[in-house]
């Protein structure tokens, strides 16, 4: 199982082939993918501002993934988390902790290329994988 960040999803979605590669060596089909709903938002309303942008055909693309719903406890393990990252380290937003948040839950590694979340002080309190 692995968490997806949106970083991943818009990066797939735009055909970058380190994401495909990067599917395709963590057993593609077979892995369970999650996708965290503030994820979903991120990208869906991404599209959704794009003129010309297709919604209903980004979330049939990502139909190889699993929507994780935040809960108000996911929010405080977000929080807990934000608050676990020295002060010198990188400032995560409400999504990337939320993000984040679900790794913890799932103890699961988060599939990301965004900077603060596969930053040295942010990997020393969650698992992140590059791609």
């Amino acid at each position: 199982m692995r968490v997806l960040d949106t970083s991943f999803v818009i990066d797939y979605l735009d055909g970058d082939e380190a994401t495909k590669t990067f599917y395709e060596v963590h057993g593609g089909a077979t892995e369970n993918w999650i996708l965290p709903v503030p994820a979903v938002t991120e990208v869906l309303v991404g599209e959704g501002n794009v003129p010309g942008g297709d919604v209903v055909g980004t979330r049939e693309a990502l139909s190889w993934t699993e929507p994780y719903a935040v809960d108000e406890q996911l929010a405080v393990t977000a929080g807990l988390i934000a608050d676990e990252i020295v002060p010198s380290g990188p400032f995560l937003d409400g999504p990337d902790a939320l993000i984040a948040a679900v790794g913890r839950e799932l103890d699961a590694p988060v599939v990301s290329a965004d900077r603060d979340l596969t930053h040295p002080e942010t990997k020393k309190v969650i698992d992140v994988e590059g791609y």
